[in-house]
């Protein structure tokens, strides 16, 4: 079975990434980023009706990107399953990326529309003080998500 260059070369991406990200976790757990996130709001919006928004758009946000990693991390237990299967093709590697990759995108495009739902409540001055925790906060999850998975696996 030929595996192409590209999948190679995505899958030495993701091992580099998790390796990098799995380092960072030796400062210790910071508790819940989005949590922090959500605390930063209620302190720094004074319109309880826009922070609602923007509260609901960070619960959007988080649940997108712990459905991400759960989809990524399904498509690494079947591709597991794959490369231990002898007659494994690499039609499956393919279909089973592919999907991996329309469901991701689709998750993508939501968590991006929840964004910007949470920046269009914002006023300017607003947006300037919360950017740095909503940054912060999903770059966290993100990588909790990653050293959960990478635990999981063993």
């Amino acid at each position: 079975m030929v595996v192409s260059v590209n999948h190679r070369l995505a899958f030495l991406v993701v091992v580099l990434h998790v390796i990098f990200l799995s380092g960072c976790s030796f400062f210790g757990d910071p508790g819940d980023p989005m949590e922090a996130l959500r605390e930063q709001v209620r302190a720094t919006v004074a319109d309880p009706d826009r922070a609602d928004e923007m509260l609901a758009a960070v619960d959007r946000i988080d649940q997108q990107l712990i459905e991400s990693a759960e989809i990524l991390a399904e498509a690494a237990r079947q591709e597991q399953v794959l490369l231990l299967d002898y007659d494994s093709t690499q039609q499956d590697f393919e279909s089973l990326f592919s999907e991996a990759t329309r469901r991701r995108k689709k998750l993508q495009q939501a968590a991006l529309d929840a964004h910007l739902e949470f920046k269009a409540e914002a006023t300017a001055d607003e947006w300037q003080t919360l950017l740095p925790a909503h940054a912060s906060a999903i770059t966290m999850r993100l990588e909790s998500l990653v050293v959960a998975a990478m635990a999981e696996r063993g």
